[in-house]
């Protein structure tokens, strides 16, 4: 059978004070996040082979690593911070009222109707852009004095 949630717990810790007592007397700090202020809680659990969870979790773990930071003077953690663009984001966007889904399904259904009409003109101005270019060409042969057999142009 498997050790239990509290032995687990235990050897947890066990490491974590190994940990610590080999980085004391290498004089080395645990892990520390690049401003060099704050420890860097998911790299010390990956060192003592533990989920980030434990952290949490894990009373006695978590106050072994406070009074770490304590002692040499820095941070436990460093705390998040939403996006710069997230926090801006919801200041900015104007509140407008919610719309029926029914009336949304209708106004997308026309503007692709309108689209679709939009393509189909187009095509056709491209058609007819094309016969009055041949037409300046038929014209511009008759001018010189050139000869076209009536089934060569599609007019």
């Amino acid at each position: 059978m498997g050790k239990s949630g509290r032995q687990l717990a235990k050897e947890a810790v066990e490491r974590l004070v190994e940990l610590i007592a080999e980085r004391e007397q290498n004089c080395e700090y645990l892990p520390l996040h690049p401003g060099g202020t704050a420890l860097h809680l998911g790299n010390i659990c990956k060192l003592v082979a533990v989920l980030r969870t434990t952290v949490n979790t894990n009373d006695d773990f978590r106050a072994r690593l406070k009074e770490y930071a304590n002692r040499h003077g820095l941070e436990y953690s460093i705390k998040g911070q939403v996006a710069p663009e997230e926090h801006d984001a919801d200041e900015k966007q104007p509140v407008e009222p919610m719309i029926a889904a029914s009336r949304l399904r209708e106004v997308n259904n026309r503007l692709a109707a309108v689209e679709r009409n939009n393509v189909e003109l187009r095509a056709e101005n491209a058609s007819l852009r094309s016969q009055l270019m041949r037409r300046d060409e038929v014209a511009e042969l008759i001018a010189l004095g050139g000869r076209i057999a009536p089934g060569e142009l599609d007019l």
